[in-house]
């Protein structure tokens, strides 16, 4: 991605993860710790390996990246010209050494191993702005848990909730993408080593134990066999971000409808030079939203070349394994720039309450007209309830009238309800259900993990 976008899609920590340096690092990190696994059990001298780990220490800075770029688009993967450079590298310290670089691996292998270190590495940022994002939501649901305002279904005014509610759900969210990240670690996080076609026959017998060692050095779980064909565990990191995007783009969407002119409940943070416009000086953009949208507009996109390339020719792909490289790093980019951006929005939304007790008013009493049905239900039943309280609807529209004003006046009403009581239906924070007892149970939630 250009530069210039990069700020607004996003996040640093993770970019530089899966740029091209850190890349060839973690490729780095896979070949030592595979010398150093074949050492430990007698495959290759102790010498070589330790060479080779000493080597690696600075190898980074002895990369020609240009020319591995060039060697690339001819090789077919970095693996193989990356392997030469590395190679030569060490040669030029110890020759011996030098002859055990890469033993008994294929390209597919450090590759796939690298990518799986990358994946570890950036799922730790993004665990970190989830929990950031998580306590953040906790903190306002406490905080707006009875601030009332209008719930919303089809974009139109359905009955009242709170401001905490809406918060309390989205921490909700994020408890349980927490929960899918933390249950998908020990089965994602798993080294590849198979050589050629998977069964590492160039290590005859001693294939298993060097799998075992290699996977304990890099500190990822054991693989039961090899999976370079089967990409069942990219495809598990990819779409527990995909559903990461997706909730924070559900998030971004109220909250962006929330600051539309007319409605005007809740706003972005402030700052110098953020969500203006170029032509209209009066302009309060939602600069985050449109961030976050647009990423989960996109990652949806790479998901569906994600699980495409699961079908895959035998023992390894032709193009299907290749097209992981360009969309698994961009996905968890994306999330975490959302991540990234959400955040911001959550820690310095700025609340408008006298717009939301506005909003709350504007169909002069309509959206407690099922509250009104409701008190009457059990004196005459849910359909005639029902019956009457539309014909009031139609009454107070026609008339522009509130409807208390029409319900008020009614003799089937009066049958049973004094004007104070039916004063009291009408006030929305007496409509709020079991609101307050979900907000208690996310919050209860959070302080049972925490001891």
């Amino acid at each position: 991605m250009s530069q210039l976008y990069a700020s607004l899609f996003y996040q640093n920590e993770v970019t530089e993860i899966f740029s091209d340096r850190a890349l060839v690092s973690y490729m780095i990190e896979a070949e030592v710790a595979l010398a150093q696994a074949q050492a430990q059990v007698g495959v290759i001298p102790e010498s070589a390996a330790n060479a080779i780990s000493q080597v690696a220490q600075t190898a980074i800075d002895q990369i020609d990246f240009d020319a591995l770029a060039v060697a690339t688009g001819l090789a077919g993967n970095i693996a193989i010209p990356f392997v030469k450079q590395l190679t030569a590298i060490v040669k030029q310290r110890d020759e011996d050494a030098a002859r055990y670089v890469h033993w008994g691996a294929t390209s597919q292998d450090i590759l796939d191993t690298a990518c799986i270190l990358q994946c570890r590495a950036a799922l730790q940022q993004v665990e970190s702005l989830i929990h950031q994002c998580y306590r953040t939501a906790l903190t306002q649901a406490e905080q707006y848990r009875s601030q009332v305002m209008i719930g919303r279904t089809w974009l139109q005014q359905g009955l009242p909730i709170t401001l905490g509610h809406k918060f309390a759900r989205w921490a909700s969210a994020f408890h349980r993408d927490l929960a899918r990240i933390d249950a998908m670690k020990a089965r994602v996080f798993t080294a590849q080593l198979g050589g050629a076609v998977g069964s590492l026959a160039s290590l005859q017998a001693q294939g298993t134990v060097v799998v075992q060692a290699f996977a304990i050095q890099l500190q990822l779980s054991v693989p039961t066999c090899t999976w370079h064909g089967e990409r069942d565990r990219i495809v598990e990191i990819a779409s527990v971000l995909a559903m990461v995007t997706g909730s924070l783009g559900k998030m971004a969407r109220d909250w962006s409808l929330m600051m539309q002119t007319e409605i005007a409940e809740v706003f972005e943070p402030t700052a110098q030079g953020r969500g203006g416009s170029s032509t209209m000086p009066h302009k309060r953009n939602p600069v985050a939203a449109a961030s976050v949208l647009a990423a989960a507009n996109r990652v949806p996109v790479l998901m569906s070349s994600l699980y495409q390339s699961m079908v895959q020719e035998h023992e390894r792909s032709l193009g299907s394994w290749h097209a992981e490289w360009l969309a698994l790093p961009e996905i968890f980019q994306l999330c975490a720039g959302a991540l990234e951006r959400t955040l911001d929005v959550l820690q310095g939304m700025q609340v408008n309450a006298e717009n939301m007790q506005r909003n709350l008013e504007c169909t002069q009493g309509l959206i407690m007209a099922e509250a009104v049905m409701m008190a009457l239900a059990p004196h005459m039943g849910r359909l005639q309830a029902h019956h009457v309280v539309e014909a009031a609807c139609k009454t107070a529209v026609e008339k522009g009238l509130h409807l208390k004003e029409v319900i008020t006046e009614l003799d089937q009403v009066k049958a049973y309800f004094s004007a104070t009581q039916i004063s009291e239906i009408f006030k929305p924070a007496s409509y709020l259900g079991n609101i307050q007892d979900q907000i208690d149970a996310v919050l209860q939630e959070a302080k049972g993990e925490a001891k």
